[in-house]
């Protein structure tokens, strides 16, 4: 018996807040294939996470769990996809040889256990799509992005309203090539995700075949592991369904277009009035329960908002040097004519505090003359400073136009 993709079900469930009434209606299901069936020799039960955990398989006790991080399982991993001999067939076999290389880099980079694999959906489609071309127009021939529209991302989508600063900039680093170290909970479960800890965001990229693993690295860390994107065809899925979260929610772009413009129209009200309408929306209280400076929460949350590259802004800088200092956020309009120099704070007093703590920060603009490379830019027609102070799910914003 094969049930494939058996944690769909429960995967919607955990998203749309059903879960525990999904794993009420499933389990007499995979109880009476897997459990009470006389007629069973042996089955094979695939998914993204493990199964062991969600409390379906009650007294079922004999499952031999193989997950992608099994270094001792080669029998059962050389199984999962395609190695690099069997690719190189495969290819071989359809007149696909010359384009090796294009496929290598397209749809190789997975590891399972200890084995270098390529994915087989990938391969094959490739195939299929492009082997009656060699009779037509060998120009014709490309690897196009088959896995983009194969696997779900609405609990991704959902964990993107409770990244931290940490983590854009890790998803940046992974975007450039390199890898990021972080802890891997390998008995992870649908149930769990209703936390929304961010930690897991890791693990569920993992599992669902947006990263790989580096199987040399060893950590005298339990369950912490390198990962990175294993190829360019998931580096193209990377960017549409995680990195463009803003700019494909069309709530948030809308909102988020509004709160450009008006920072480069030194419109401080709509500034503030639509990133408190942003706050309220996708930031939790439970953000905060961090020891990390909430300060670096607020700017990864702004980085955020204007990674998504509005049709207003060129772009921005975090944390760049600038006069006698650094600034936090420097963003630059389309035309590259305005400028908008944002230092944040926070604070955990409301109400009069926040305007206050506004003030400051805006001064500091002043008195680290953050803006003063740009005072004499002849191309640069406005420069505004913006100070800003947040308390949890509010903020405050004034403005100053130096130019």
């Amino acid at each position: 018996l094969l049930i494939d993709e058996y944690d769909v079900p429960i995967a919607k469930a955990a998203h749309y807040d059903y879960y525990d009434e999904m794993i009420d209606i499933i389990s007499p299901f995979l109880g009476n294939a897997l459990k009470t069936n006389l007629y069973l020799g042996r089955a094979v039960l695939t998914g993204c996470l493990r199964a062991a955990k969600e409390s379906i398989f009650t007294g079922l006790n004999n499952l031999k769990i193989c997950s992608v991080l099994d270094t001792g399982k080669d029998d059962i991993s050389q199984g999962i996809g395609f190695t690099e001999k069997e690719t190189g067939e495969v290819l071989s076999y359809y007149g696909l040889t010359d384009h090796y290389e294009s496929v290598r880099n397209n749809y190789d980079g997975y590891y399972f256990g200890k084995n270098h694999m390529y994915c087989p959906w990938d391969v094959m489609s490739f195939c299929d799509d492009n082997h009656e071309k060699l009779d037509e127009d060998r120009n014709l021939i490309s690897a196009d992005n088959y896995w983009i529209n194969t696997s779900g991302n609405d609990v991704i989508e959902e964990f993107m309203g409770f990244i931290r600063s940490e983590d854009v900039d890790k998803m940046q680093d992974l975007l450039d090539g390199k890898s990021i170290t972080t802890e891997v909970r390998t008995s992870l479960c649908y149930g769990d995700l209703k936390n929304h800890n961010v930690n897991d965001f890791w693990t569920l990229l993992l599992y669902t075949g947006y990263l790989t693993f580096d199987p040399q690295y060893r950590s005298d860390t339990k369950n912490e592991y390198r990962l990175y994107i294993p190829n360019e065809e998931i580096k193209d899925c990377f960017k549409s369904k995680i990195m463009d979260f803003f700019k494909t929610n069309p709530e948030m772009r809308n909102s988020t277009g509004d709160l450009v413009k008006g920072l480069f129209e030194g419109n401080a009200e709509e500034v503030e009035t639509k990133l408190n309408a942003l706050l309220m929306k996708y930031v939790s209280i439970r953000d905060f329960a961090t020891n990390a400076p909430k300060e670096n929460y607020y700017h990864g949350f702004i980085n955020g908002l204007l990674a998504s590259g509005t049709s207003y802004m060129e772009e921005h800088k975090s944390n760049t040097e600038s006069g006698d200092g650094y600034a936090d956020i420097i963003a630059a309009s389309k035309s590259s004519d305005s400028v908008a120099v944002l230092e944040l704070k926070q604070t955990d007093r409301p109400f009069g505090a926040r305007v206050v703590s506004a003030g400051r920060a805006l001064e500091q603009i002043l008195e680290k003359r953050y803006a003063d490379v740009f005072i004499d830019d002849p191309s640069v027609k406005n420069i505004y400073a913006y100070g800003i102070c947040f308390y949890k799910k509010i903020c405050s914003v004034q403005v100053k136009k130096l130019k």
